[in-house]
């Protein structure tokens, strides 16, 4: 997973002390938490492991306003055209279900359900 990134929005992500990669999401863009110098006020920090877990949390004027402890990943869809770019991270026990965070046109998180569409299916 942490390759896909990498090669999809062309920033280069590294390992913590933990072994885990935390990343950072703000309206700007998608970039590696140990290589921001400045985190702003309102962004979404997510934290991958080797093992497809996620954490998520969501700060707010440097609140954290909203926390997803642990998950397991069971697919991770990426979203990068002019219109849109975001993550959503479809959930291994209920993949129905997923978590989205989204940086264009605006910053937000979002939980619902996954749809897998199909090009036979338009």
């Amino acid at each position: 997973m942490i390759c896909f990134l990498e090669n999809t929005f062309q920033i280069k992500l590294f390992k913590n002390e933990e072994g885990s990669y935390p990343i950072i999401v703000t309206e700007d863009g998608i970039f590696s938490e140990l290589k921001m110098d400045n985190k702003p006020g309102t962004y979404v920090q997510f934290v991958l492991n080797e093992y497809d877990e996620l954490k998520i949390d969501w700060y707010i004027d440097g609140i954290n306003r909203f926390s997803v402890k642990s998950v397991q990943v069971h697919q991770m869809v990426l979203i990068n055209d002019e219109d849109e770019c975001s993550i959503q991270f479809v959930l291994e026990r209920w993949q129905s279900r997923m978590f989205k965070i989204e940086w264009k046109p605006n910053l937000h998180l979002e939980f619902g359900l996954y749809y897998e569409l199909c090009e036979d299916c338009d």
